[in-house]
């Protein structure tokens, strides 16, 4: 691959900033904030989001997981980290989170998860101490319309899903339905920069005092980690390996026995997968209808995904012939607890596929966690380590040559059919995840790069130095540079 293609834009492209104050929400609404606005907002998409974009006072009220769905974070002593550490704050921005009024104390920590505050009353106790609701989420939380009538706060809402279109969402709060869908097929999905960077909108706008140098180096850390993990996506494609996304339970049939199920998603609406297919992961379609409404997800048990095994027998021996050809899992974080949560062989066991014997799978943050620049970066560094090694189970499939961005594939309603997934194409990657700070702060890795290019560019200077002597020097003048080098 080359250097031109990952390098476009050595300068910074930034996306078009409001000044501050000024900030349109992704209902149209319009807002004049003013430095020194307190916020109430969910703690990790919207708190440590915004943390990362040096806000700090300015959040006063949290709700929701401070970590994501899954995790086993103590929040009561957060050195001792969590199982996912790509995702979940680190000491520094827990102790922070502790310092903020608490609108969900009753499930804050639960695993299982917590989108809510406990109940109107909880923001009514500290309603003098919120100027403004940040509803950074998905959309699906009716209390922000009961609330803001009942307490006259405004709720400014930055949309995890899908790019703001008039047409797409309902947007009144005077009736029942805002927030709710006028037109799915007006409604495109957002990946993980396309949020990030309305964040970053919505930072200036509050008029946060912006660390320029931090915030920079974020940006250069996202940038590197989506070069690596693009040219290691090339590679898998190269190889004919194929992902799929999934959720996945363990539920009990009629006779009270165990049996797996899995849900397969299209990458739509949720911001991980979106960002992995814009930057070259071959995902795993499920739309068998394709351009349907209804069949955007499907459920399989183990007796659909295993066609030549025995209905309820599942096993090794005959698991070659399956329902997706699927060589590396995804599991979002909650259910991956059921793949991870038990002794070494025995999900193997009860859902022997090829690629969860082989240990290919992970997890991903299904609407949880921080969306910025830093959150992007980890995400995808820890991907990369994950997936990188990771060796094909199945015979090749071909791939369908389109744009990831495309409505086709983005838009709620879309989706290919089942089992296709999209070519890489260098000139279809998302490059705004590629264009990087000129004056961002260096990472270590960057350093010891600039190290070892300066090692290399004194060495070429040396030895043109060298070659230029011997065109006139003696044996011993030879000698000497040859025992340098």
């Amino acid at each position: 691959m080359t250097n031109s293609f990952f390098f476009l834009a050595l300068t910074f492209i930034a996306p078009t900033l409001v000044k501050g104050g000024k900030f349109t929400d992704d209902l149209g609404h319009e807002f004049d904030f003013k430095k020194g606005d307190k916020f109430a907002t969910r703690a990790a998409t919207g708190g440590l989001s915004l943390y990362h974009y040096g806000a700090r006072d300015e959040i006063t009220s949290i709700w929701g997981l401070w970590s994501i769905r899954g995790s086993d974070l103590d929040v009561a002593n957060p050195a001792t980290g969590s199982r996912y550490p790509e995702s979940d704050p680190n000491v520094e921005q827990v102790e922070w989170l502790a310092t903020k009024n608490n609108l969900s104390p009753s499930c804050y920590t639960n695993p299982r998860g917590c989108f809510r505050f406990d109940n109107t009353t909880m923001v009514e106790r500290y309603q003098n101490e919120i100027d403004y609701i940040l509803f950074i989420d998905n959309g699906n939380d009716s209390s922000m319309r009961t609330i803001t009538n009942l307490t006259g706060i405004p709720v400014v809402f930055i949309d995890t899903f899908y790019e703001y279109n008039a047409e797409c969402r309902n947007t009144s709060f005077a009736g029942g339905d805002v927030f709710s869908k006028i037109d799915a097929s007006k409604c495109f999905g957002r990946s993980m920069l396309d949020v990030a960077t309305k964040i970053e909108e919505l930072a200036v706008a509050m008029e946060i005092d912006v660390d320029t140098d931090v915030v920079n180096a974020q940006k250069k850390a996202s940038c590197d980690a989506a070069k690596l993990f693009s040219e290691t996506m090339k590679k898998k494609q190269e190889e004919g390996l194929r992902f799929l996304t999934s959720i996945n339970a363990v539920k009990k049939d009629d006779e009270g026995n165990d049996y797996f199920e899995f849900r397969t998603l299209d990458p739509i609406d949720l911001w991980v997968p979106r960002t992995l297919e814009e930057l070259g992961m071959p995902l795993l379609h499920s739309d068998d209808g394709s351009l349907t409404m209804e069949d955007i997800s499907t459920r399989v048990t183990s007796n659909e995904y295993f066609l030549d095994c025995p209905a309820g027998q599942p096993a090794e021996s005959c698991n070659s012939n399956t329902l997706y050809p699927v060589d590396f899992w995804l599991f979002d974080s909650r259910s991956y607890i059921n793949v991870i949560g038990n002794d070494e062989g025995v999900f193997e066991a009860f859902f022997p596929d090829k690629a969860i014997i082989a240990g290919q799978h992970w997890h991903y943050a299904r609407n949880d966690g921080p969306l910025s620049h830093d959150g992007i970066a980890r995400m995808l560094n820890e991907m990369t380590s994950r997936v990188k090694d990771a060796q094909r189970m199945h015979p090749k499939t071909d791939c369908t040559a389109i744009d990831p961005k495309a409505a086709h594939t983005a838009q709620v309603g879309g989706g290919l059919d089942r089992n296709q997934y999209i070519c890489y194409n260098e000139e279809l990657i998302q490059k705004e995840y590629l264009q990087c700070p000129a004056n961002a702060v260096k990472t270590d890795v960057a350093k010891d790069d600039e190290k070892d290019a300066a090692k290399d560019d004194e060495k070429d200077a040396a030895t043109s130095s060298a070659k230029a002597t011997l065109l006139s020097a003696s044996v011993f003048a030879f000698s000497l540079f040859g025992f340098i080098f």
